[in-house]
């Protein structure tokens, strides 16, 4: 098993200076967020699966693919060449939590439930990491009910939706959050 700084090394010989800022902030985050317990994977910046997400984490691999896109500057920039300091690193570093509870959930256990974003771990890593952040949210697990022959999520009040469990903790920061100086 490779050790935290080789692969920060060969991140930084594939992807320069986002290879090293990406492994610092995984650094920061599970010393943060996870007492300092994820075990360290490969990261990468290229395509998820299916090229739907801005993040993907494989528990058969332990690594995190970080979209390529999350790369593009969020804002005009007359420089020619594109450097780390255009990354939206708010944004990114966002996707990487979202990516590092996945982790968190398989490195502890794994989940029970419906799916990756709907279990019982991954609500509660949600709910312990959003009192952290200081974000005013509540998770829980979301059931299904049939309607009419249709079935629909369930949400109680006042708690997330499944497409806001599914991009916490992004899709609860407000809009000016990642245009914010950072």
């Amino acid at each position: 098993m490779a050790t935290f700084e080789e692969l920060k090394t060969n991140a930084i010989k594939v992807f320069g200076n986002f290879g090293a800022w990406v492994f610092d902030e995984w650094k920061k985050l599970n010393d943060t967020f996870f007492y300092g317990e994820n075990i360290v994977g490969e990261i990468i910046w290229g395509s998820t699966p299916q090229d739907r997400s801005l993040g993907y984490y494989s528990p058969d691999k332990n690594f995190i693919v970080l979209h390529k896109t999350l790369m593009r500057p969020v804002y005009p920039t007359s420089d020619l060449t594109w450097k780390l300091r255009h990354l939206n690193k708010r944004k990114v570093s966002d996707v990487l939590l979202h990516e590092m509870i996945h982790q968190r959930v398989h490195q502890i256990g794994g989940w029970e439930g419906e799916n990756c974003h709907n279990n019982g771990q991954f609500v509660n890593e949600v709910n312990r990491i959003a009192k952290l952040l200081d974000i005013d949210i509540k998770a829980k697990v979301i059931q299904w009910k049939t309607i009419h022959g249709k079935t629909t999520p369930s949400v109680e009040p006042g708690c997330l939706n499944p497409e806001e469990l599914s991009n916490f903790p992004y899709s609860s920061r407000s809009r000016n959050y990642y245009y914010e100086q950072s």
